[in-house]
């Protein structure tokens, strides 16, 4: 592994080493040199992939967030015409839900939130 480097890959390690040293990105750094940034970062790629030059140490992974208890909702206008429904006091279509499986409910008045919530979770006595 003691390959020696190419003139492109010697620009790329002082790149590199000199960004590291002045405590600004690479990207930064090669701007103000005046190089080219792609051959720079393909040159430290194909170093790293050979081994002659070790990878970073990543920063430590955040925690998860828990999982909303919110489910999102997109309002749109109704593709449904009110026609003389509309006029009787009828609204048509107020609300559909559907859920990740595929299954679509449309309903023509808003349902109670629990119904709503046993449906989308899939429990067996989301009717009762």
């Amino acid at each position: 592994m003691d390959e020696p480097l190419t003139q492109k890959q010697r620009v790329a390690m002082e790149a590199l080493e000199g960004a590291q040293r002045a405590g600004v990105p690479l990207s930064d750094y090669a701007k103000a040199k005046g190089l080219e940034l792609r051959p720079v970062y393909d040159a430290i790629a194909a170093l790293r992939r050979r081994g002659t030059l070790s990878r970073p140490e990543r920063a430590p992974q955040r925690k998860k967030r828990p999982k909303s208890k919110f489910v999102a909702v997109r309002v749109r206008s109704s593709p449904v015409s009110l026609g003389d429904a509309g006029r009787a006091g009828h609204s048509g279509l107020v609300c559909r839900l559907v859920r990740v499986d595929g299954c679509a409910i449309e309903c023509g008045e808003w349902p109670e939130p629990k119904w709503v919530a046993a449906v989308l979770t899939g429990r067996a006595d989301a009717a009762a």
